[in-house]
């Protein structure tokens, strides 16, 4: 009993160890990632008027939410399905998998491009989803097929093709255009939608490498349809959903309040990305290995997994919102002088304790999927989705910005917290381990308290203090990089 429990323990250890390395080169990938989407909206925001700027964004706005509704969810069903079926040895039933998610995403894809080709006339740039329409079933595409790569527990396709690859030609892209002068808002969407296409071959290729190396199949197996798409579906709704939090209060504000007041909303909201780029990343090593550890029967590592996950997540992130709250600033004047207003202002100090508190719930998303419950969220998504759009339409009329600030704050609380309390009840899992105890704490007084405490001498005695605070925090970080 006691080799047993032995070899049990060092089993969960070696997913801690699996989940660490994976994590740091999503980690990684997302720091780079998030700093290039941080620098294409600066691109976005100096080189074109704040209309031409709103029009961009919103643009991009549609084609992510475009791009949800065409993957019908099969990133996470094959990350689900690929993962377990591998970890029960039955690779042979992986092609049939491959077949019931991917198939139906390309089509889905290419009707929803053929839907936005004939539905651009209706929006305010047309030849805007006209651009972003042909790029679509890339963009659908190079998701499903990194998302199977992940199945395996392979990291580094999702980071160099998406998170590295893909940035570096958008970022090469709008720089080129803006050096030449000829920037518009048709040239930055095209130089931004373009590197979709490269990603996604280079996707397709080394999942075909990966797959043709697990060998013939022993013996027929199969994975049903009803099974898969059991589980996919209401992922697929839940995911248009999530997205929907994330990029649907842009394209209300620029139809509610003006393609200026967009352009505002967005550059004093992209600090979020990072983020929300920490938590995915970090989301993307732990799912194949809680899928695998709640087939097995085994809660405890799924919640070692999700409290250590949750942990870095707010060692990455809670210095950057506490940063940017005490600077907004600083912070906005990066984007051009007239990004720096009070409104602008207010929407940072609203959204930064929202993602304050969603970074502390971890990957509770993740984990819910994971445990199979897509159905509970699906249900919880589609509530949050109603308290952003009621109160966009209730707010943005008489508020503006501030107002959808206000809205998606809200939102953000009732995605996090409610799906928490559904983990935490119904299989005991939660994110508040000790080391995320420790995280909250040293970071809230680090970047938080001691810098608050500085600021009535002066803005520069604030970032001094900040500055301390973020070598402090990257020593203790690296001093004990092997415990966490």
């Amino acid at each position: 009993m006691a080799a047993l429990t032995a070899v049990a323990a060092e089993e969960e250890r070696e997913e801690l160890r699996g989940t660490a390395r994976g994590g740091l080169a999503n980690l990684l990938g997302a720091a780079f990632s998030g700093l290039g989407g941080l620098a294409v909206t600066w691109l976005a925001a100096v080189a074109l008027s704040p209309a031409e700027a709103g029009a961009f964004f919103a643009a991009m706005s549609v084609f992510l939410l475009a791009g949800a509704i065409s993957r019908l969810g099969t990133p996470t069903g094959l990350v689900y399905w690929v993962a377990r079926l591998h970890k029960n040895g039955r690779d042979g039933a992986i092609g049939s998998v491959l077949r019931l998610g991917l198939w139906p995403a390309a089509i889905a894809s290419m009707g929803a491009a053929l839907a936005l080709l004939l539905a651009a006339p209706m929006f305010g740039q047309p030849d805007l989803v006209r651009l972003i329409a042909v790029f679509l079933p890339a963009s659908v595409a190079m998701e499903a097929l990194l998302a199977a790569t992940r199945g395996y527990r392979i990291m580094g396709p999702s980071v160099m093709i998406d998170k590295i690859g893909r940035t570096v030609a958008q970022l090469i892209g709008l720089g080129a255009i803006a050096l030449a002068g000829t920037a518009s808002a048709m040239t930055i969407t095209f130089a931004w939608a373009l590197p979709y296409l490269p990603a996604a071959a280079a996707a397709g290729w080394y999942l075909l490498r990966r797959h043709r190396a697990s060998g013939p199949a022993a013996f027929p197996d199969r994975v049903s349809a009803r099974a898969f798409w059991g589980f996919t579906a209401p992922r697929a709704a839940a995911g248009v959903a999530q997205l929907g939090l994330q990029r649907l209060d842009i394209i209300m504000v620029a139809a509610l309040a003006g393609l200026g007041p967009a352009a505002v909303y967005t550059v004093a909201t992209r600090f979020v990305i990072v983020g929300q780029m920490a938590s995915g990343a970090v989301g993307q090593a732990v799912q194949p290995r809680a899928a695998a550890a709640m087939a097995a029967g085994n809660p405890g590592a799924a919640r070692e997994l999700y409290q250590e996950s949750t942990s870095w997540i707010v060692a990455v992130t809670w210095p950057v919102y506490l940063a940017v709250g005490l600077l907004a600033d600083w912070y906005l004047q990066l984007f051009g002088g007239g990004y720096a207003s009070e409104e602008a202002r207010l929407v940072v100090w609203i959204l930064v304790p929202a993602m304050m508190i969603s970074s502390a719930c971890g990957v509770v998303d993740s984990m819910l999927s994971m445990a199979g419950k897509t159905s509970w969220q699906l249900i919880d998504v589609s509530i949050s989705l109603v308290v952003n759009v009621g109160l966009n339409l209730a707010l943005i009329p008489t508020m503006g910005v501030v107002g959808a600030a206000i809205a998606w704050s809200a939102a953000v609380l009732v995605n996090n917290l409610v799906p928490l309390a559904q983990l935490w009840r119904a299989f005991g899992l939660h994110p508040f381990g000790a080391l995320t105890r420790r995280a909250l704490l040293a970071a809230g007084l680090g970047f938080g308290v001691l810098p608050l405490a500085a600021s009535p001498f002066g803005p520069q005695w604030t970032l001094a203090a900040l500055a301390a605070a973020g070598l402090a925090w990257a020593v203790v970080l690296l001093r004990y990089r092997t415990r966490i």
